[in-house]
């Protein structure tokens, strides 16, 4: 199972809409078998989801005590979030540590059942962005490209590379995702050439536009280039070359995750 962690410390990027398509595209393009975990209190990626069953809350995989497996659905099991889930942040540093340890120790029990496992944590940093960053096999950021985001970038960089250090070798970071983008927007084109110049070795180049389609698409539990107009067809192109740049940088996955 790749475990792949789509993570910013900044929200309002997109990066559940990002992990709601790249779901709805391994199991439709790849015909994998897909885990999606909802770390975010705000639940937006179990919302598109539901139709994949509300059944085990994220807050288990903190916990010492057995987990059934999920249901799959159209080839996507969902494990949701809760409320609950931001008391997770008030532990102390031991009892942070035992249940990133204990989270880790879920999915790894699980690794036969699934071809592949999507994170989406909280866009903040505590212990369930450590938990999904010191789990994950790769991580990419989602940004939009507006001053506030651009300018977390360099604390999101700074978690990812810490977190490797320190808990996860074998963390591979993808890049950096313009998402949202807006073509007709100078500021934006000004904050994506700013990012070229500062951070050219970790931008993706590739961007995912601002398009009616994907909100269409999600709301309907499906992928963009599943809707039957014309117009989905840009939006799709878009999504669907994001998301085979990012297939081909998960492989191979042993030998190259291991010396990055």
């Amino acid at each position: 199972m790749h475990i792949i962690s789509i993570a910013n410390q900044k929200g309002g990027v997109g990066k559940s809409t990002l992990s709601s398509l790249f779901a709805y595209y391994l199991a439709d393009k790849k015909s994998a078998r897909v885990l999606a975990v909802d770390l975010d209190s705000q639940r937006n990626l179990s919302h598109t989801l539901r139709q994949c069953g509300i059944e085990i809350p994220t807050t288990a995989l903190f916990a010492d005590m057995r987990i059934e497996l999920p249901a799959v659905r159209k080839n996507i099991a969902l494990i949701h979030a809760t409320p609950q889930l931001a008391n997770l942040e008030r532990a102390s540093a031991k009892e942070a540590n035992r249940r990133v340890q204990t989270f880790a120790a879920h999915l790894e029990a699980m690794q036969e059942e699934f071809d592949y496992c999507l994170l989406d944590p909280p866009p903040t940093l505590g212990i369930r962005m450590v938990a999904a960053l010191a789990s994950a096999d790769f991580v990419t950021m989602p940004i939009e490209l507006e001053e506030y985001s651009t300018q977390a970038v360099k604390d999101m960089l700074q978690t990812v590379f810490g977190v490797r250090q320190q808990w996860n070798p074998k963390l591979k970071f993808m890049g950096i995702l313009a998402n949202r983008f807006m073509h007709n927007s100078t500021r934006q084109k000004a904050a994506l050439q700013d990012l070229l110049e500062n951070y050219q070795d970790y931008v993706l180049p590739l961007k995912i536009s601002t398009r009616a389609a994907i909100p269409r698409a999600l709301e309907e539990g499906r992928g963009v280039w599943q809707l039957p107009t014309a117009a989905a067809s840009d939006a799709s192109a878009e999504v669907l070359q994001v998301f085979e740049a990012l297939m081909k940088k998960m492989e191979p996955v042993n030998e190259e995750a291991a010396v990055n």
